[in-house]
């Protein structure tokens, strides 16, 4: 930039020196300056676009790499702490405006850079057009930036509106067959459009903000070149600046337009730029659970693996290991809160593991000891192979005697492609029993020592789940390996073939042992259990 603004210096001398006093060396030596100018220009121009363009790609790619290792460490805390429509945004534009934004904030150096150099060249020739300049310049752009105020607030209010109906738009899709289902598609339809007109409107006040702030930037530049060539006419009309010193100031007023637009174009997208980090730096200050890893700490392999129990201190709960149990809860809410606290995706309570607090221990420990399994585990994109087993180090006959314990070898021989079969639309092409089925084949192939499901067979049929309890019950009296699966659920079924029942009431597990020496001593359980048996006769 301070290369091209030299320029018109140069030009002006060659005419004033060379051309109006007829010496053809003064024109070679300026016209010489000239040409370097412009080579200079060239070379650094292309040094700058490739240092832009770096600069914005890496810029962005560091900020997706740094949030995507702090949404790794806070796990599944997340979901609870961030919004999803903020993650998405964050996720999806965010990393990219920064990018953006740091691109132009080097524009912004250079015409700050170049602006100087021609006021100093212009204080040079004649120091009250030098002084206009430095007056103007300041005054029209501190006046424009007055509109950088509302653009920001627009646009900070547009971003918010945009991640909520991204994720609102999510929620349908992931959920629409159960709208059908039930009948909600109209109401969660009209819930879209709503927010699509909220996010309309505040689309348009960006869109007035910004054509506000285009016009200035339009305006800033010309009035600029208008003042500064018309009062250099004026000075050469007074006889206060030769023809040479015109053309150099015009020149000048004429090259301003370009640092001045850089300027102006700079600060808006900067301005969108703090925008996107306000948002990125509030998911990055949400605090990781204790005991986090720190990226690239191994998990070493615990001495006692298989030979202690999970006890939960404030429920009185106590899963000893090599066992399949099942765990009943008068309140629904309590087997979902209980069962995290479990795997510690809580850092509530003091659930233990060798008499050791899981709050004590490593994240990575916790989780390749005891593995929660919900019915909302999603799968992604990849083979039904990679999705049930992602280690990838299992061979096909350890992955088809897990589909055979949940009875999932029905859902595989009719495909195509068996194993290979690619799962499209995070598999919502297999029914929701279907769906149990992989989910609980695929919790047995990552072999955690305690493995904690809640509710894995109440979309199957009683047939299937029969089959099931009896499988889980048989594969842990077979294992030669201390491994527990505990099971929250109030079907009948699975509670009759557990090895041991814990029944929870209040939080507090008030009777433990068998399903049939519960059923004799504890009328609630009792009538509890009896109510899920109805239900399920009747469905």
């Amino acid at each position: 930039m301070t290369s091209q603004a030299l320029i018109p210096f140069a030009i002006g001398r060659a005419i004033d020196r060379g051309i109006a006093r007829d010496d053809s060396g003064e024109v070679v030596w300026w016209s010489t300056a000239v040409l370097l100018l412009g080579v200079i220009r060239a070379t650094t121009g292309i040094a700058f676009y490739r240092h832009s363009i770096i600069t914005r790609t890496v810029s962005a790619s560091l900020t997706m790499r740094m949030v995507t290792r702090h949404i790794t460490r806070l796990g599944a805390s997340l979901t609870r702490r961030q919004d999803a429509d903020d993650l998405i945004a964050t996720s999806t534009s965010d990393s990219t405006t920064i990018g953006i934004g740091l691109l132009y904030a080097g524009r912004i150096l250079g015409a700050v850079a170049a602006v100087t150099a021609v006021t100093v060249a212009m204080l040079t020739v004649s120091v009250p057009l030098g002084l206009l300049v430095l007056v103007t310049v300041p005054v029209l752009s501190g006046l424009s930036s007055l509109l950088l105020r509302p653009l920001h607030r627009h646009q900070d209010t547009y971003r918010t509106l945009q991640g909520q109906l991204a994720g609102r738009a999510i929620d349908i899709a992931s959920g629409l067959r159960v709208l059908r289902g039930v009948g909600g598609e109209r109401q969660f339809a009209a819930r879209f459009r709503s927010d699509s007109a909220r996010l309309r409107v505040a689309d348009v006040g960006v869109a007035r903000a910004e054509a506000d702030f285009e016009a200035a930037r339009v305006l800033v530049p010309g009035l600029v070149t208008v003042i500064v060539t018309y009062t250099a006419a004026l000075f050469a009309l007074d006889q206060r600046l030769t023809i040479g010193q015109v053309i150099a100031f015009y020149g000048f007023a004429t090259f301003l337009a370009m640092p001045l637009t850089d300027f102006m174009e700079g600060t808006s997208q900067v301005t969108r730029a703090l925008v996107a980090a306000r948002r990125v730096t509030k998911l990055l200050n949400v605090e990781p659970p204790r005991k986090a890893d720190t990226p690239g700490t191994s998990t070493p392999t615990p001495q006692n693996r298989g030979k202690v129990p999970l006890v939960d201190r404030v429920s009185g709960l106590d899963v000893p290991p090599a066992t399949f149990m099942a765990v009943a809860c008068a309140d629904p809410c309590d087997a979902d809160a209980l069962a995290r606290r479990l795997a510690r995706f809580e850092d509530s309570g003091d659930p233990a593991l060798g008499g050791e607090p899981l709050a004590s221990m490593p994240i990575s420990v916790v989780r390749s000891r005891i593995l929660l399994g919900l019915n909302s585990d999603r799968f992604f994109a990849g083979t039904i192979r990679e999705e049930i087993a992602p280690a990838g180090t299992l061979d096909t006959a350890d992955i088809t005697a897990a589909l055979r314990i949940a009875c999932a070898t029905d859902i595989i021989d009719p495909l195509p492609d068996g194993l290979d079969t690619r799962m499209t639309g995070r598999g919502r092409t297999f029914s929701g029993g279907q769906l149990q089925r992989l989910r609980l084949a695929r919790a047995l192939l990552a072999g955690a020592e305690f493995t904690v499901l809640v509710e894995p067979t109440n979309a199957v049929d009683a047939y299937t789940e029969y089959r099931v309890a009896e499988n889980l019950a048989r594969f842990h009296e077979n294992l030669s390996e201390g491994r527990s699966t505990v099971v929250f659920t109030l079907s009948p079924l699975l509670l009759q073939q557990a090895h041991r029942v814990a029944y929870v009431e209040d939080g507090r597990v008030v009777a433990a042992g068998t399903h049939d020496d519960i059923l004799e001593s504890h009328s609630a359980y009792r009538t509890l259990v009896a109510r899920d048996d109805a239900s399920q006769v009747g469905t």
